[in-house]
């Protein structure tokens, strides 16, 4: 009787163990980040998922792979994400333009040039992105804002003779037309190339944020900084449908609030992120100059002209509706 009560027992103590590991069990994801760990984009991620992880209560877990440790660049993510090589991605906008010309439109020099006017062209654009993901498969969660693009170089840039057959890293095609226009010699590459490039010679100068110079230490090669500021660009973060369709209905409504707050968050830091920024480059003896020179930004701006005008022409009568809806908001 008693070895017969005792297996009982075991057999109850076994199911209610069983029913506790079910109750525990996690749903697994990955997520791609080409930018260093460091970085501006890597700090929101990595509160998006510890707030995923909470709002869950811990029935979602997510495991992180800032500095392309996944092996993909940001060029690479849309098409990953679509077919599940990738579970969620946070992917420079600026590298979607030949899956739709809408996602150029933030980087588009001199459409916004305060964060304000960012702020309202995401929310503008927020439907149009949701769209095109998921007619690939996907889900869009929240766009994350960098801080202002500027010029990095490896002697000042003064005057508009210091643009003349200047070999700058860009970032999208929306850059390599103002630079041609201005008179450089622009490569077009995603930053995991960028520093290579530096290293041989290859290039004299690199449009990015000073957020991005800090994360890479670009004052070793390149000690000026112009702080152009004619853009305010943005990476996008999504997610394969499958993945998030998987998630019970309480799962998914947890990744959609832990996506706002994320999307608060970091548009609540970003003044204070700059300043930090060039604080860290004045520390490191790099030449900051935050008042341009005024033929440089005459120059870029005339220059930006032929890059709105090429992106209004593929992105077509849509596209400009989009554009003159942005503008109606501002006014």
């Amino acid at each position: 009787m008693k070895l017969k009560h005792s297996l009982i027992a075991l057999i109850s103590a076994a199911a209610a163990f069983g029913s506790a590991q079910t109750a525990l069990a996690e749903t697994k994801f990955n997520m791609a980040n080409e930018y260093a760990d460091t970085s501006f984009q890597a700090d929101g991620d990595r509160f998006f998922l510890e707030r995923v992880n909470e709002l869950t209560n811990g029935s979602v877990a997510i495991d992180y792979f800032p500095g392309g440790g996944l092996g993909y660049k940001s060029a690479d993510h849309f098409y990953a994400v679509s077919d599940a090589a990738i579970d969620i991605a946070n992917t420079f906008i600026g590298q979607l333009s030949g899956v739709d010309p809408i996602f150029l439109l933030p980087s588009q020099p001199f459409v916004v040039t305060s964060e304000k006017e960012a702020k309202v062209l995401e929310e503008v654009l927020a439907s149009r992105y949701a769209k095109t993901f998921a007619d690939n498969n996907q889900v869009y969660l929240f766009s994350s804002p960098w801080p202002p693009s500027g010029l990095w170089s490896r002697e000042p840039v003064s005057d508009t003779a210091g643009l003349q057959d200047l070999k700058v890293r860009v970032a999208d095609a929306n850059a390599t037309i103002v630079f041609q226009e201005a008179g450089a010699a622009p490569l077009q590459l995603s930053w995991g190339d960028v520093m290579a490039q530096l290293a041989t010679n290859a290039l004299d100068a690199a449009v990015t944020s000073a957020e991005g110079g800090v994360n890479s230490k670009l004052w070793e090669f390149l000690p000026n900084y112009l702080a152009v500021n004619y853009t305010t660009p943005v990476n996008v973060i999504h997610m394969n449908l499958d993945a998030f369709e998987a998630l019970s209905d309480d799962e998914q409504a947890a990744v959609r609030q832990a996506a706002q707050e994320t999307v608060d968050r970091q548009w609540g830091l970003l003044a204070e992120r700059l300043q930090e920024n060039y604080a860290i480059l004045r520390e490191n003896n790099v030449d900051v100059v935050e008042e341009v020179p005024a033929d440089v930004l005459t120059t870029l701006r005339s220059a930006s002209d032929a890059s709105m005008a090429s992106w209004l022409e593929k992105a077509g009568p849509d596209g400009a509706a989009i554009l003159e809806e942005y503008k109606s908001k501002m006014q």
